[in-house]
């Protein structure tokens, strides 16, 4: 079975860009070079050569609902993962071949940034759009993304991030903290929609 990773935002501190540090290493945002901008672009691409330091990453908010909220173990961004050290010591043996690592500083140290790189395509016969264009249902072939472990899809503008079960299975395994995990592929919201387990 597959399912959704969705970030837990009201239980859990999301992570701003440190968007000076980006602006110093890249300069200017331009045509030519806004690609490589990682804070605006969320696409599937490498950033091989791009970073060679890490990344700065901050958990700190004013919003007073933010208030006593911790830092999570997993951020789902835009189809991105942020993965404290824990995170990463579980998730790296099954995930390494279908992204790469970013390495990350932040209020607890160090940490990453997985850029997933497998797309793939939806199964139209389970998949589709209301009058609104909003997605209702979401499915894919099992066979077509057996060798993905977590993977996107150009359908959901790679916003959405999609794992097979023992990613699931691991990540509640460790205990680790952050997501809302659910089978219903097209749920965009960390609510008990057919949820299958909300990690605390």
């Amino acid at each position: 079975m597959l399912y959704k990773l969705i970030f837990n935002g009201e239980k859990y501190l999301n992570f701003f860009f440190d968007r000076k540090q980006i602006s110093r290493i890249l300069g200017e945002r331009t045509i030519s070079n806004k690609e490589k901008f990682i804070n605006y672009n969320h696409c599937p691409r490498s950033y091989v050569g791009v970073f060679d330091e890490s990344l700065n990453f901050d958990f700190s908010s004013s919003d007073k609902e933010d208030k006593g909220k911790p830092i999570p173990d997993i951020v789902v961004a835009s189809g991105r993962l942020f993965l404290s050290q824990k995170a990463y010591d579980v998730l790296y043996p099954l995930i390494k071949n279908d992204g790469e690592f970013l390495s990350v500083n932040y209020q607890k140290g160090e940490g990453y940034f997985f850029i997933p790189l497998q797309v793939a395509d939806v199964d139209k016969k389970v998949t589709m759009k209301n009058e609104w264009e909003d997605i209702v249902s979401l499915g894919f072939s099992e066979d077509d993304v057996k060798e993905f472990s977590v993977f996107r899809t150009e359908y959901d503008a790679f916003i959405g991030l999609y794992c097979q079960d023992y990613i699931k299975d691991a990540i509640e395994q460790a205990g680790l903290t952050g997501l809302f995990i659910t089978n219903d592929l097209a749920n965009i919201f960390a609510e008990d929609r057919s949820a299958v387990s909300k990690l605390n």
